[in-house]
């Protein structure tokens, strides 16, 4: 048997993009701390789709391919006509604008551990959405929640 190898998705996500303009879906480990607590490095991971712009809208988490050719996964908080802005989950920055052509992917459901748990469950969105609207008090509750799991 050969040994697992771990390959971060930034370098797996052309291919990925390959697959997904082909009308396939793709499974990928989550990597980076900037979704949590909604995604968890290296224990969550994400079911993706082709994106487009138009599907697009606020709260959808979506992966894009930054001018600087880096890849991020955030959630869509503004879409205006022709542009949108993101942030990630455990971030009170805004990103932005970015621009149709820089969408690769949006995510339709999480997994978690054996569990998947699909972006359009009412629970799921309902959740993301008041979390977006305690952006500003992210820093706080997630420096909380720190110390209440430290002791």
């Amino acid at each position: 048997m050969f040994p697992i190898k771990t390959i971060k998705a930034a370098g797996m996500l052309p291919l990925i993009s390959g697959i997904l303009e082909l009308g396939q879906n793709a499974r990928i480990t989550v990597s980076g701390n900037s979704m949590y607590p909604f995604l968890r490095e290296g224990i969550d991971s994400v079911e993706l789709t082709k994106g487009s712009f138009e599907k697009l809208s606020k709260g959808d988490i979506a992966i894009v391919h930054r001018t600087d050719g880096h890849y991020v996964m955030h959630r869509i908080i503004r879409k205006d006509k022709n542009c949108f802005f993101m942030v990630g989950d455990a971030q009170q920055w805004i990103e932005g604008p970015l621009y149709p052509y820089q969408v690769v992917a949006m995510v339709t459901a999480i997994w978690r551990k054996d569990n998947r748990i699909a972006c359009q469950d009412f629970r799921w969105i309902v959740l993301s959405r008041v979390w977006l609207y305690l952006r500003p008090f992210r820093g706080f509750i997630l420096r909380f929640q720190r110390k209440l799991i430290q002791g």
